[in-house]
């Protein structure tokens, strides 16, 4: 792929959300009983459409820009859930939406752990200071949230109502167990091997490897899990999760590129994608890491005793009052 001139990358992330609002106008209409797209949908798309414009222009970015495009596709997206179902995160299960963000900061960290040790990407352009920090919290703060709602809505494009119920399943101690062990081998691996040897090409590694410790003992404890969606044949989540996974992988890649404060990938291993950040191999890894970010709030969440914000599966009640708890 030829390098892409910078208006033209930076302008993938504005041509993108046209093209998601051109589809969710289409599916609406298919909705009966649709809701309205609501105040703060139209914040939301106001504030993405403006940083899109923004990070297009050959004009000073500031490093809040980012962030605030991010909170606005969440906002939107949420918006366009409750249209088409009448619920969503924010709106039907603000206390889970909440602890969601918060649980979204912690869970990054241990990337951020692997990143210090292995090396695979760097920023700039950010600010000095306590703000940095604050910065990198609120765009911590956006990744669980905007996996979670760009998942939630391509269910309920793929299905407004929720016909059937799926039923519970738990997963055996035995198995689990060694998926579990594997889980952790892959955790280990690129600490374990030395960094100037083969640790830095390990690092997608940790990319499945909690999806592979974590799923199964939500399934053994009777936690929303992958596993059991699989075995109970309501494979909406998973679907959903993966695609969300590539999306906001590439919009997150397409905001970066227009941005003065982005981050750098430094991981090289195979083919890259051009002007794009991401490398191939990570847009591979990047559904995993959506169905890792399943897994891992799953089990926090049940940890803490704290609600659980789930991607609706066919299961799930179309109704206002919360979304819906399946086990599994």
């Amino acid at each position: 792929m030829l390098p892409l001139e910078y208006p033209k990358v930076a302008g993938l992330s504005f041509i993108a959300m046209v093209l998601f609002v051109a589809v969710f106008a289409i599916a609406i209409r298919r909705v009966p009983n649709r809701r309205p797209f609501g105040p703060l949908g139209w914040l939301g798309l106001s504030a993405y459409c403006i940083c899109s414009v923004m990070l297009a222009s050959p004009v000073p970015k500031p490093a809040i820009l980012g962030a605030l495009a991010w909170t606005g596709i969440i906002l939107m997206v949420d918006s366009a859930v409750h249209a088409l179902r009448g619920r969503s995160l924010i709106r039907s299960s603000p206390a889970a939406f909440a602890w969601l963000a918060v649980l979204s900061i912690f869970l990054w960290l241990p990337f951020e752990w692997y990143n210090l040790r292995l090396g695979g990407w760097y920023r700039s352009g950010l600010p000095g200071g306590p703000i940095r920090y604050l910065m990198l919290g609120w765009f911590s703060a956006c990744i669980w949230p905007a996996l979670f709602e760009m998942a939630d809505l391509l269910a309920a494009l793929v299905a407004p109502s929720a016909p059937r119920q799926a039923r519970a399943v738990t997963a055996r101690p035995g198995p689990a167990a060694t998926v579990v062990a594997l889980g952790a081998a892959c955790l280990a691996a690129p600490v374990v091997v030395p960094r100037l040897d083969l640790g830095e090409y390990m690092l997608p590694l940790a990319g499945v490897g909690f999806l592979l410790l974590l799923d199964p003992l939500n399934a053994v404890a009777g936690r929303p899990s992958l596993w059991g969606d699989w075995r109970s044949g309501n494979r909406v989540r998973i679907v959903s999760t993966t695609l969300s996974g590539v999306f906001c992988g590439l919009l997150a890649d397409c905001l970066n590129h227009g941005t003065d404060a982005k981050w750098h990938s430094i991981y090289r291993a195979g083919p890259d994608l051009g002007s794009l950040e991401v490398p191939l191999v990570g847009y591979l890894i990047l559904p995993l890491f959506a169905l890792q970010a399943l897994a891992m709030h799953a089990f926090a969440a049940g940890m803490l005793g704290l609600p659980q914000a789930e991607v609706p599966t066919l299961a799930a009640a179309d109704s206002a009052t919360g979304l819906s708890d399946v086990s599994g």
